[in-house]
């Protein structure tokens, strides 16, 4: 599958996420403690901030683990951000290994991860969803890859609602599994700089794990925590949190 972690208040290194806590992302890569499917995350791990003022994200990923990329250890705690999303790469059997496969996908202001894998992509479910994209987002796709297909689809749908956008990805989604009767696990994590939007879902198949965390005037989404601090809650199964420096707002998804 995949691990996640985003962060969201005042300005912290990339590492904070990707190698300071005791169970960072590089932990969770080699021996992470939830992971439904699979067994490790070393098939690429990636990143994605902002800088000051400005809107869109900035991207690093690389198709090595945590520990074994020449440059992210030494970057990533002289780079710091307001906002960051991470993530360690399992690959799904039929999706492709690359750089380009890797997340956090960006478009505009958003970026995105998914864990999780959608059943039939590489066929009519996967076809559909491609074709269901807008032109300027079929446009940006350049893999076949599901991961990055579902981020799209929350782009097209985003006009200023992240929640709005990422319940709507999912419903459409939710429709052409419906359709062919096919199976996803369906956690996505998708920031626009000032707030996360994080859906702990899942068609007809185990929910994956996620987690959000309150550290004073910020606040966390991962797959699994980072730490043993008890703030760490578990998302409901089939729910939406949508999380900002200063609160964290859960509902349940439409």
């Amino acid at each position: 599958m995949c691990r996640i972690a985003a962060y969201v208040g005042p300005t912290t290194p990339l590492s904070s996420l990707l190698y300071d806590p005791p169970h960072s992302l590089q932990r969770q890569a080699y021996s992470p403690r939830q992971l439904v499917h699979g067994t490790v995350n070393v098939d690429g791990t990636g990143v994605a901030w902002w800088s000051d003022d400005e809107p869109e994200p900035l991207r690093y990923v690389t198709v090595e683990s945590p520990w074994a990329d020449a440059n992210l250890p030494h970057l990533a705690s002289r780079i710091s951000s307001r906002a960051i999303l991470a993530a360690v790469r399992s690959a799904t059997p039929g999706i492709a290994f690359g750089p380009e496969h890797t997340a956090p996908f960006t478009y505009g202001p958003l970026a995105g991860a998914h864990n999780g894998n959608i059943e039939g992509f590489r066929g009519p479910v996967g076809r559909q969803m491609v074709s269901s994209l807008p032109d300027d987002q079929w446009a940006d796709l350049g893999v076949l890859n599901d991961s990055k297909t579902l981020f799209l689809a929350v782009a097209a749908a985003y006009h200023g609602d992240l929640a709005e956008a990422v319940t709507t990805a999912l419903a459409l989604t939710g429709e052409i599994l419906d359709e062919y009767d096919a199976a996803a696990t369906l956690n996505l994590v998708v920031t626009d700089g000032e707030s996360v939007v994080a859906a702990r879902h899942s068609v007809r198949a185990p929910f994956n794990s996620l987690y959000t965390a309150s550290r004073r005037d910020s606040h966390l989404v991962a797959s699994e925590p980072l730490d043993d601090d008890p703030e760490w809650k578990s998302v409901p199964e089939g729910h939406l949190v949508t999380v900002t420096a200063t609160s964290i707002i859960t509902a349940p998804l439409e």
